[in-house]
């Protein structure tokens, strides 16, 4: 109870506070593929472009425009965030926030909250010792056997489909 009260009233004080916070809870500490990076989505009212958090080590804010494919981003000078500091965007504009998107990579899937209020709740729930063993584990074990001679990939990959074959056969039945 003390955790959740210290934590209410802003105490989310900079974008690289909250991407450090959804990166140590959702990234696994061994997982250097940048490709797997939580990826945050903030939608503001008024207004076509949108703020993109990549939450890493070295948070990293770039804006999407309407219409914009995969890949392509605008310059933060070009935007409709012009008028905002890069280091305090998100923070200035929370109350005109739509729509907040966590997008899916790996092992986590799409959220979306609809206010800054259940997006910090959200955030106070992380637990910032790591992702859970559950999640980490096929990682774990594809990182220990990925140089392995034989191929230990090809012989775990195949327990697993055998291991699912029975349990669907055991569920049939």
């Amino acid at each position: 109870m003390v955790k959740r009260i210290a934590r209410d009233g802003e105490t989310y004080t900079s974008n690289q506070q909250i991407a450090r916070r959804v990166y140590r809870a959702l990234k696994t500490p061994s997982d250097i593929d940048r490709t797997t990076d939580p990826i945050l989505a903030f939608h503001f009212k008024g207004k076509d472009d949108y703020v993109i958090l990549r939450c890493n080590k070295e948070p990293e804010i770039s804006i999407k425009g309407k219409g914009q494919t995969a890949g392509e981003v605008k310059f933060f000078a070009y935007s409709e965030f012009k008028d905002c500091s890069e280091d305090n965007v998100l923070l200035t504009l929370k109350d005109d926030l739509t729509l907040i998107e966590l997008y899916t990579k790996g092992a986590l899937r799409k959220t979306t909250w609809d206010s800054w209020d259940k997006f910090c709740r959200w955030l106070d729930s992380l637990d910032e010792d790591g992702v859970q063993i559950s999640l980490k584990l096929p990682y774990l074990v594809y990182r220990a056997v990925k140089s392995q001679k034989p191929s230990m990939q090809n012989y775990i990959v195949e327990s697993v489909k055998a291991a699912l074959r029975n349990s669907d056969s055991k569920d049939e039945g």
